[in-house]
């Protein structure tokens, strides 16, 4: 029964009730009244188990959450086993429909990596997925068991992409093992002393410094090298205000 209809009956009882009352001496009211106790009693219910069936906030969140994280993993794992089936022809060898597929997959994997705190999954897992989809369907639209020709064409591009990565690599292991033994002894307690000081312990100032040491610093030294360096500093200031670490950390 719904709403509207018991409230329709329990009117109709209490009008019964007063018409009676007068002409019978107030009897029929009592009667009355007893099948009013019901209908107020299955409309407490069916409030009742209306809560229990609309669902709370945290359970539409944890809901979507785990969506977004199904639906991602889903994905990659369909544009793997597109690569290793060679099935759709059109998918591997069209050149709009490959870069849409590896568009949406890198998308998918940046979302995932933004949203790590609410979707609870690491963003190096995340990226060693993704990197690994795009590359094994990109190796795959080469054929290189064809022929030899598209063999030394796979092992060009393999050749170019890892030289490029590994100059990072190479390159950003050094400046982080660096940056890690001047804070280990000390090294930047003087700058940090001098932001503390200067900002007076309020959160507001600390963003526009850290951003301007930056800009400074990487006129002197390259640009990984000085991030490397300001957030360390960001994260001596700020240590315990992790939000507002992402924030200005995201800004530098």
């Amino acid at each position: 029964m719904t709403s509207s209809a018991l409230h329709a009956e329990i009117g109709a009882a209490v009008k019964s009730c007063s018409g009676e009352a007068v002409a019978e001496g107030g009897q029929a009211c009592q009667a009355d009244t007893v099948d009013v106790q019901p209908a107020v009693s299955r409309k407490s219910t069916l409030s009742s188990d209306l809560m229990r069936m609309t669902p709370s906030k945290p359970q539409v969140a944890f809901a979507a959450r785990r969506a977004l994280k199904v639906s991602g993993v889903i994905f990659m794992v369909i544009v793997v086993l597109i690569a290793l089936i060679g099935a759709p022809r059109e998918a591997i060898d069209g050149v709009t429909t490959k870069a849409n597929l590896m568009t949406a997959l890198f998308l998918i994997g940046l979302v995932l990596v933004v949203l790590e705190d609410h979707v609870g999954v690491n963003k190096s897992a995340v990226m060693l997925m993704v990197s690994a989809s795009m590359w094994t369907f990109l190796a795959v639209g080469f054929h290189p068991r064809e022929s030899h020709e598209n063999h030394e064409a796979l092992k060009e591009e393999l050749e170019h992409g890892l030289k490029d990565v590994g100059a990072i690599i190479l390159f950003l292991l050094p400046a982080m093992g660096v940056v890690e033994s001047i804070d280990h002894f000390d090294g930047f307690d003087v700058v940090t002393r001098l932001i503390l000081q200067v900002t007076g312990g309020r959160t507001e100032p600390l963003m526009p410094i850290l951003c301007l040491i930056t800009f400074f610093l990487s006129a002197i030294i390259d640009n990984l090298t000085a991030t490397i360096v300001s957030l360390k500093l960001l994260r001596h200031v700020a240590g315990g205000d992790r939000h507002l670490r992402h924030a200005i950390g995201g800004l530098v």
